[in-house]
């Protein structure tokens, strides 16, 4: 059973946005959690952007398919299959690919603590996904030239410009409130379950 404590901090951090308390807060919560409540938490994330995905990506069903396995089964592949290896270049797409691959790599057996890490960086990389598709989406010049040179001065300065960027500001906030709120309803559910 989560902590109301810990949710109401997360959403301050949200609130705040503060990348490094939410993530600290979250695997808290996920720690607190029965571990399959966890991993629908972030399979809601990671389905969020599964639409965007797939109309950038018409062909590559894996990803519906992997979603697919985890929910129905609880389990995923222990490898990505090779189709999802490849360069994405559409904004957000290598974090949704990042997101996929950390779920399958919390479902697989091992200790608790490092499958929960795995959930965190699935959390986080699904919320970036939307982000960056949302931003760069709409400055398609300003993403080629991060991806050509991530490391110049021109590149870092765009980076912050996304980042402070006020509409991104309000969705990143919305995203991981999102996620407080989904944590709650699943404790609600396994209240009424129990």
């Amino acid at each position: 059973m989560c902590s109301s404590v810990s949710l109401n901090q997360l959403r301050r951090a949200a609130e705040k946005r503060d990348p490094e308390q939410c993530q600290f807060l979250l695997k808290t919560l996920f720690m607190e959690m029965e571990f399959y409540l966890a991993v629908a938490v972030v399979v809601e994330r990671a389905q969020a952007f599964l639409e965007t995905f797939e109309h950038y990506y018409p062909n590559a069903g894996f990803a519906r398919q992997i979603l697919m396995q985890m929910v129905n089964t609880g389990s995923a592949p222990s490898r990505l299959p090779p189709q999802a290896l490849r360069d994405f270049e559409y904004p957000g797409a290598a974090n949704y690919m990042k997101a996929l691959s950390d779920l399958a790599h919390a479902l697989q057996p091992g200790p608790l603590p490092p499958r929960i890490g795995y959930l965190v960086s699935a959390t986080v990389n699904a919320i970036m996904a939307e982000l960056v598709e949302h931003y760069y989406g709409q400055h398609m010049e300003h993403w080629v030239l991060v991806r050509e040179d991530p490391e110049s001065a021109e590149a870092r300065e765009i980076a912050y410009s996304f980042w402070t960027d006020e509409e991104i500001a309000l969705l990143d906030t919305d995203h991981w409130l999102q996620v407080a709120e989904s944590i709650e309803e699943h404790q609600r559910r396994q209240i009424r379950q129990d």
